[in-house]
């Protein structure tokens, strides 16, 4: 709940400005936080409700996105920790960025998977949250 109101609290300023940038990459290292420590609760608010990953297999909604993040907590596996990097930030209209950069997830045994990734995001009354991502 802490997490939430924290989350509102940071994210809920008027119209686009100078500071999205500085707010969506807070929100992807809150992301990265939350991702890190499997609090399925607060990466479910990182998401827009019609939330799409595109990946090469093809679409993956929000509800099968979730699934798979709930699936690895609650088996205990690895999920790793996350950081973003190289963070652009480009201004897409009154309510929606996009941004793209570079994600790194390293593992407990020193492995790491990189990626490229690119998400829109939507201003809502409760901050930035993720509407589309594809990753490379």
């Amino acid at each position: 709940m802490i997490r939430m109101f924290f989350l509102a609290f940071l994210f809920t300023t008027s119209p686009l400005s100078a500071d999205t940038k500085s707010e969506i990459s807070l929100a992807l290292d809150y992301f990265g936080e939350v991702w890190s420590e499997g609090d399925l609760e607060a990466i479910r608010g990182y998401y827009h409700p019609e939330f799409v990953l595109i990946t090469a297999n093809g679409p993956i909604p929000l509800a099968q996105r979730l699934a798979d993040f709930e699936s690895v907590v609650r088996e205990g596996k690895d999920q790793g920790t996350l950081s973003h990097s190289e963070l652009t930030v480009k201004e897409l209209g009154d309510k929606h960025a996009m941004a793209f950069g570079h994600a790194s997830l390293k593992f407990k045994d020193g492995s790491v998977l990189d990626t490229w990734f690119t998400t829109v995001y939507v201003k809502t009354p409760f901050g930035w949250r993720a509407i589309l991502t594809t990753n490379s």
